[in-house]
């Protein structure tokens, strides 16, 4: 694992920031599964990079988004320091696709608090079912996870999480939720 220093854009590099997601987006069939935001939003936004801007991860209050990691990327395998560091900034909640990310996610430490089932009037944009086949036939459930600092290591299952019918109850649920 790599554990490279992060380094803070200002909220006028936010288009620096948005141009790596994109340019991940266009190599990466996988890239459909990460939000872009605008660059107005992602002003708004703590925006944390790698010395070679090719990995990065963003603060929105208390959520993790827009987390990235190029393959040509200076420290492969950052994503857990990454995480590390953003839960240390005040990360405690983020959503994902139930791919691999949950995954990636809880041996960060985040558990899974909520799931709302695959919508495909909200399929992002240039979602590919073919691609994404193997996770519910293309159609994952977004997970709801909140930051645990008990579970750092731990383990996700897939399926985990109590079944919501509505986006916003799942940031509630992870936003109240509390480490036992």
């Amino acid at each position: 694992m790599s554990a490279p220093t992060l380094y803070e854009l200002a909220p006028s590099d936010s288009d620096i920031y948005r141009a790596q997601i994109l340019e991940l987006t266009e190599k990466n069939p996988y890239a459909a599964s990460v939000h872009v935001y605008d660059e107005n939003e992602y002003r708004q936004m703590r925006l944390l990079v790698t010395d070679d801007g090719k990995a990065g991860v963003a603060l929105k209050d208390d959520e993790i988004v827009s987390a990235f990691a190029h393959k040509d990327c200076a420290h492969p395998k950052s994503v857990q320091s990454m995480l590390c560091q953003a839960t240390a900034l005040g990360g405690r909640r983020l959503d994902c696709f139930d791919t691999v990310l949950p995954k990636l996610y809880a041996q960060a430490g985040f558990v899974p608090v909520a799931r709302l089932k695959w919508n495909d009037d909200y399929a992002p944009d240039g979602w590919d079912y073919d691609t994404f086949r193997e996770y519910n036939n293309g159609r994952p459930d977004v997970v709801f996870m909140a930051y645990d600092p008990d579970h750092v290591g731990g383990t996700y299952t897939r399926g985990a999480g109590e079944n919501i019918d509505d986006y916003d109850d799942g940031i509630t649920r992870a936003r109240q939720y509390r480490p036992r």
